[in-house]
């Protein structure tokens, strides 16, 4: 059973539970509350000013909504829940991460610190911030290994830089005054006689969040939108172990910067960066996400069962171009829950 599970999670996910508890539990949960009356033979929900509200368009409103969210959010757990293990390590992160974010938003909201925190949660699909913040590192991987295959296509590299700002930046030259070629030779000339990137960067860099570090930035790539445009381009034009000439920025000042690596060996070997694809796509490039995401999910053997508003609504999430044909949320809570219930007995006997 566990390979046909494998196999076929989507079938048994997305259409067992989304089904079951999207549907059944809400519609089973209420049933019992109604009174008993019927309009075209149907269960009417409430009834409003003499207009009835039946079970079918109870459905349909919901779905509309709030089943994207709940879609979305099982579509991403699915994903995540079959690509890595729940491990110590993850759960341990995510704990803490947790915690972190508590105090945060205690510090932010006071009194009402956990009803803003339940609201916000509430609207990612999720009850529990620890299974949330689980989700998202798993996606985070999923992210960076689908980063690592596409390294090449990326221009991933791992740069460092030393920063001379401006004299006066709000009376910015066209070329170096006196003070600032000053600071840069003195840069130039501690590189020419041997001192490594990464020493001279400590004693020279002026960007202070860095230079203790040895000016390590981290792991960019071409996608990088929150780095000045004249140094990504400079340092995506490098190879590693090459230092780039003096890179003007108008908004900081003169920038020297060197490629730590330029190939997966380096990156991976090197120790500068822990977890560097993961670095990537949480810190300089998030837009690999729903990318990611959905060829994991085609890797895995996605299968929504002929669920077409379900598929519409995920491949739109994604940016999928979707060729399937119109359809409508128009299947009855017990239709639906039946159907859910017969590929959960189909999914459990088979091996």
């Amino acid at each position: 059973m566990g390979k046909f599970l494998k196999k076929n999670w989507f079938v048994a996910l997305i259409i067992v539970i989304f089904a079951c508890i999207s549907v059944y539990y809400i519609y089973d949960t209420n049933k019992g509350k109604l009174k008993g009356k019927t309009s075209d033979g149907e269960d009417v929900v409430y009834s409003v000013n003499d207009t009835d509200e039946t079970a079918s368009q109870f459905y349909d409103d919901l779905y509309k909504s709030s089943g994207n969210n709940a879609a979305l959010s099982l579509f991403q757990k699915a994903v995540a829940d079959s690509s890595y293990k729940t491990t110590k390590e993850i759960k341990k992160k995510a704990e803490s991460q947790a915690e972190s974010i508590k105090s945060n938003y205690s510090s932010s909201y006071g009194s009402s610190s956990e009803t803003q925190l339940a609201s916000d949660l509430a609207s990612t699909g999720y009850t529990d911030l620890t299974d949330y913040l689980i989700t998202q590192i798993k996606l985070n991987k999923v992210s960076g290994e689908y980063a690592a295959n596409h390294f090449d296509d990326l221009q991933i590299r791992e740069v460092s830089y030393i920063l001379i700002k401006f004299t006066d930046s709000s009376n910015v030259t066209d070329t170096p005054t006196d003070d600032e070629q000053s600071r840069m030779d003195a840069v130039d000339q501690a590189l020419s006689s041997g001192t490594s990137f990464s020493d001279a960067a400590t004693q020279y860099s002026e960007d202070t969040s860095t230079a203790s570090n040895g000016g390590l930035l981290g792991v960019i790539d071409k996608n990088t939108t929150s780095l000045d445009s004249a140094f990504l381009s400079a340092a995506l034009a490098l190879n590693e172990g090459e230092t780039s000439d003096w890179v003007k920025s108008s908004s900081f000042g003169y920038f020297k910067i060197y490629c730590d690596a330029s190939t997966a060996d380096t990156l991976e070997s090197n120790g500068k960066v822990d977890s560097p694809y993961e670095s990537l796509v949480s810190t300089y490039d998030t837009t690999l996400q729903n990318t990611a995401i959905w060829a994991k999910a085609q890797e895995l053997g996605i299968d929504f069962n002929g669920n077409d508003d379900l598929e519409k609504e995920i491949k739109a999430a994604y940016g999928v171009e979707d060729d399937s044909s119109d359809a409508s949320a128009t299947a009855s809570p017990e239709a639906s829950a039946s159907a859910s219930a017969s590929a959960s007995a189909s999914a459990g006997g088979t091996n």
